[in-house]
């Protein structure tokens, strides 16, 4: 479910990418700190927008440093630190957790029951000091596993449920912005799990793995359906997200979600498409 909001690198000015990277960077470093260096696993892309986003808003006190790490220990690189990027740090470790026992009792995957060991302690202790967050993700997998057992055909089934846990992590705080967020991140979350979904199609055929758009597949307008449900879903995050007082960094979030949040479903289009004219 992981890796969909990247950024349009080639769209993005130097200035601009050399900022993102200094979030992607002190995620990583803050996951490191607080959770240990083998939980770095956890990092992904859509924490590193939400410490984007939550960073806009609130506008904390934030550090700037350059250093080295050990993924790049010849050139030191920028990382920032702040109140909002150590949440993202906790929830990373939360989230990857429970995916991580996701994927074994799913598909009995060892490297999946390993690395949730790795990150079991972590995802405790921050589940600790985030209940709400930490409950939402639970009854999330909870209700996913049922959903899948069920093999239940509605799209909104499993993508709802995403979509409500997601918008509860986007609520960092119980303020006047919460009623926003938690829309941004229900229509990002919806997004996240049928993009994935689309890109996964073959692979769960070959597998027998759940997936709700397997059925719908065959149809010869069924990429062209896809884009229009996932761009109606887009829109409404957008809706969302231009509401909130948003202006440091909001180029960077606006290439996120408006170009670089498809990517992965341009790539598995292109890919399905010289597939079928082979």
């Amino acid at each position: 479910m992981l890796g969909v909001m990247t950024v349009r690198k080639d769209e993005l000015r130097f200035r601009e990418f050399d900022r993102y990277r200094g979030f992607y960077c002190g995620l990583c470093r803050a996951i490191g700190q607080r959770c240990g260096g083998a939980c770095r696993m956890a990092l992904s892309f859509e924490m590193t927008f939400l410490s984007l986003l939550l960073t806009s808003l609130y506008e904390p006190e934030t550090a700037r440093q350059m250093r080295r790490c050990a993924f790049h220990p010849l050139q030191k690189r920028l990382m920032l630190a702040n109140e909002a990027i150590d949440y993202c740090a906790d929830l990373s470790a939360i989230v990857s957790y429970y995916d991580l026992r996701d994927g074994w009792e799913d598909e009995r995957r060892v490297d999946r029951l390993a690395e949730s060991a790795v990150l079991k302690r972590a995802a405790h202790r921050a589940g600790e000091s985030l209940p709400r967050q930490r409950e939402a993700v639970e009854r999330y997998v909870i209700a996913l596993h049922d959903i899948e057992r069920r093999n239940d055909p509605n799209l909104d089934a499993a993508a709802n449920l995403t979509g409500d846990m997601l918008g509860e992590l986007y609520v960092m705080k119980k303020d006047v912005y919460e009623r926003d967020l938690r829309e941004l991140g229900f229509y990002l979350g919806k997004f996240i799990y049928l993009c994935d979904c689309y890109e996964d199609i073959e692979r769960d055929v070959r597998k027998k793995n759940y997936n709700p758009l397997i059925e719908r597949s065959a149809h010869p307008d069924f990429a062209v359906t896809c884009e229009q449900m996932l761009s109606d879903m887009m829109a409404r995050a957008a809706q969302a997200f231009e509401r909130l007082p948003l202006i440091q960094d909001a180029e960077i979030m606006r290439n996120i979600l408006y170009s670089g949040i498809w990517l992965r479903f341009e790539n598995a289009s292109e890919r399905r498409k010289a597939k079928n004219e082979q």
